[in-house]
């Protein structure tokens, strides 16, 4: 049972103990137990495995109880009391029956004792001196290979327990073990990990206030199994490194129906043959990691990024050298560990792996981490558009394509690792135009090319090639170059990278003000991605309401999405206003009637940002749009200009927003009444981007726009602003920012501008439902 099979988190299960208290001999209380067993659910939950499929079994201290509640609460379970053997037992005899699975853990921590025959004996909370109950372990495995448990054909067990010998204890009576029912048996694998081998006792870190097994298993299982699938050979070594000098882990693998177990012996390392290339390494490894203290680092950090290693605390550098010629993705782990520390020593590697041919470009982090972005993202780029990325991203290979999968809606998440993973092998090297500038590898120019076509996931994916290209040594300069290839290559695409939107072009109508608040006209256009805007068929004729346009606004997007293909992102909202105003607070405008159970927040529901209507005056609007233009062709750098109480006065704000000619973000710290003035300086000066906070009352902090990262991607602001405005609402105290963001898309057109009091006498009502 070297590893586990790929399992779904719901389909997993966890029976999770800790024994902290044992009321009827308090002298054997200990401390920590019960910490170690909400860690553990912890790390279950953090890998998907709902709550309900956890039971977590405590006899806390009190210490522990009084943080109990917290600290279950938080992580959304639920625990239960186990005072009695009989609480225990049923957890594994009743609990069980009424659930399926694949894959069954069991951990448990507490007191243990071994008896005649090695038996490892586990004490309950209600054993005292002299009335030892417990639960023998076997008997316990070969109970949960009973044929009527269904499913759990994986199961993996560890036990946090003393092994010392039953006599040590001085004690005239024997253990009192409640037997487990008998049972017809079937075929489960089994893997046990215990704490300490026979005789030995399972030590307690009293500071740390954790079992040392519990901790060194936790540590490494949190570290290399987020996703619930343990490389159980790497786990094993990896505590027996980290075990005191007198405490031993023993594992096993047992298979069930005739019993058969097989101690899990870690293979020793063969005699090595000769290898000039590995000498060459071994040598560079002598020469340039001379510091004790990085050496360690980067053996730590080998070990734990790959852990099929299998990388002992005392390898020669012979050894080392050719875990980094032969296992994947292991020199770029090295390098991960050095870059930051040792930029020379770091190119020497890169060198010498591109040279010599070692598997793997990306570090085994960044490969993960890359898989993850992918995986999150709602709406991954049509098929053709990845194919159209991986021919752009070495236009003068072979072409290759991706594999198919039979998704007929869009690529998966394992046919771009795919590409990422061929082109992993064209590797770059030195510029012949720039000499000694390291050229940018073709994964990075695919993710690129990937990110300018995938607005929900472009932020993440800059700052991964971010990383990958400090890592390898590419200058900003030429990722910024390929980075700028990769969108104009987007716009090339009809449609590529650019999200449906509906714009809704307001003006206040005076002549609509009624006693509920100020009326608006409202004409609806479409954009379906192509970049052509269309007049929305439904249209008012009369003023209405903020929650009229909200509700025509709703239905519009509804409709337009019906008619874009099911890959293509959100649509955005744009609201096309006068620029004397932009203090419309369009975006808390709530279409909900009085009676519905849910509210229509229109920043809330969709990514909606504000659009200046043309100056009246063509002069300066024509200076305008050209500046718009300038500033948008940079937004891919992160210049912002902050303005703050101290440009509100004079022409502060004027020189400041002149002077940075490579901003293209204008963000508003500013207080009322000086704010307006700013946000209108900025807009009125063809700044693409002013973010500023609506319902501010006084100026803000330089953290309040933190969380909205006014300095990443211009494209992904609006997604991050209606993702903020939804957890404003969830959690107002947490997030107080509260907002608002003009975006001049200066590639996206605008509608002309209409007379908007001489439209249509519509001769349909406003409620009818238009076709687009």
């Amino acid at each position: 049972m070297d590893g586990l099979n790929g399992v779904d988190p719901g389909r997993v299960h966890a029976v999770v103990v800790g024994l902290e208290r044992y009321p009827r001999h308090p002298d054997w209380d200990l401390t920590g137990a019960v910490g170690d067993a909400l860690r553990f659910a912890r790390w279950l939950r953090k890998g998907g495995v709902p709550a309900a499929n956890i039971q977590l079994l405590l006899a806390p201290g009190e210490e522990s109880r009084r943080r109990l509640e917290t600290q279950t609460r938080a992580a959304e379970l639920t625990w239960c009391p186990a005072w009695t053997r009989d609480q225990l037992m049923d957890a594994f005899t009743s609990d069980l029956d009424a659930r399926t699975g694949e894959l069954l853990y069991v951990f448990w921590g507490g007191h243990g004792i071994l008896d005649h025959g090695d038996r490892r004996l586990l004490l309950c909370p209600d054993a005292s001196l002299k009335d030892k109950r417990c639960i023998d372990t076997t008997d316990l495995r070969g109970y949960l290979t009973r044929d009527d448990l269904r499913g759990f054909g994986q199961q993996v067990l560890f036990f946090d327990a003393c092994a010392t010998f039953l006599e040590h204890h001085h004690q005239q009576t024997g253990p009192a073990v409640a037997p487990f029912p008998r049972v017809p048996r079937r075929a489960v694998e089994q893997f046990l990990l215990c704490a300490a081998a026979a005789g030995q006792v399972a030590e307690n870190d009293a500071a740390l206030g954790s079992g040392v097994f519990s901790n060194s298993l936790l540590h490494w299982l949190e570290g290399n199994a987020a996703d619930l699938r343990p490389d159980l050979a790497a786990l094993v070594e990896h505590v027996k490194a980290e075990a005191p000098v007198p405490q031993t882990p023993v594992s096993l693998h047992i298979r069930a129906m005739d019993g058969s177990e097989e101690r899990t012996v870690l293979p020793g390392r063969p005699l090595l043959p000769p290898s000039p290339d590995r000498d060459q390494i071994a040598l560079a490894l002598r020469t340039t990691v001379i510091d004790d203290d990085l050496r360690a680092r980067c053996i730590e950090h080998l070990a734990s990024a790959c852990p099929q290693a299998r990388l002992g605390p005392r390898l020669s550098d012979e050894q080392t050298a050719h875990a980094l010629l032969t296992v994947e993705r292991a020199m770029a782990a090295l390098v991960e560990a050095l870059h930051e520390r040792n930029r020379q020593a770091a190119d020497l590697f890169l060198a010498l792996g591109r040279s010599l041919g070692v598997p793997g470009l990306l570090s085994p982090l960044e490969y993960a981490s890359l898989g993850q972005i992918l995986g999150r993202t709602p709406a991954l780029p049509p098929m053709a558009q990845v194919i159209a990325a991986v021919r752009a991203a070495l236009p003068l290979e072979r072409v290759w394509l991706p594999p198919a999968a039979g998704e007929p809606h869009g690529p998966t998440v394992g046919q771009l690792m795919a590409c990422v993973e061929h082109f992993e092998q064209h590797t770059g090297g030195l510029s012949m135009v720039r000499p000694g500038r390291q050229l940018v590898p073709a994964v990075v120019r695919f993710t690129e090319l990937l990110a300018a076509v995938t607005p929900q996931a472009r932020d993440d994916l800059h700052a991964w090639g971010d990383r990958v290209a400090r890592r390898l040594g590419v200058d900003a300069g030429g990722l910024a170059e390929r980075r700028a290839d990769a969108v104009a290559w987007a716009g090339s695409l009809r449609g590529a990278g650019r999200p449906p939107r509906v714009v809704a072009q307001l003006d206040a109508e005076p002549s609509g003000r009624t006693a509920d608040g100020p009326h608006f006209t409202c004409v609806m256009w479409i954009d379906t991605g192509a970049g052509e805007l269309v007049q929305a068929a439904e249209q008012s004729g009369t003023p209405l309401s903020p929650r009229d346009v909200v509700r025509r606004i709703q239905r519009t997007v509804s409709q337009v999405r019906a008619i874009t293909d099911s890959s293509a992102p959100p649509a955005v909202v744009e609201i096309l206003l006068q620029p004397d105003a932009l203090h419309l607070p369009v975006d808390s405008w709530n279409g909900a009637a009085d009676d519905d159970p849910l509210p229509l927040l229109l920043g809330v529901e969709h990514a909606t940002v504000l659009r200046c209507a043309p100056l009246s005056a063509p002069e300066r609007e024509e200076q305008r749009r050209a500046e718009l233009e300038r500033r948008w062709a940079g937004r891919h750098n992160d210049k912002v200009v902050h303005l703050d109480d101290r440009h509100a006065e004079g022409h502060a704000a004027y020189g400041t927003l002149k002077a940075d000619t490579g901003a293209a973000r204008a963000v508003v710290r500013a207080g009322p009444p000086g704010r307006d003035r700013l946000v209108q300086a900025a807009l009125l000066l063809g700044y693409p981007v002013v973010l500023w906070d609506r319902q501010a009352t006084a100026p803000t902090s330089e953290a309040h726009f933190t969380a909205l990262r006014p300095e990443g991607s211009v494209e992904g602001l609006p997604w991050r602003v209606r993702d903020h405005r939804a957890r404003a609402c969830a959690d107002p105290a947490a997030h107080p920012a509260r907002p608002a963001v003009l975006l001049e898309d200066a590639d996206r057109p605008l509608p002309p501008v209409l007379s908007l009091t001489e439209l249509p006498d519509a001769e349909c009502p406003d409620s009818r439902e238009a076709s687009l």
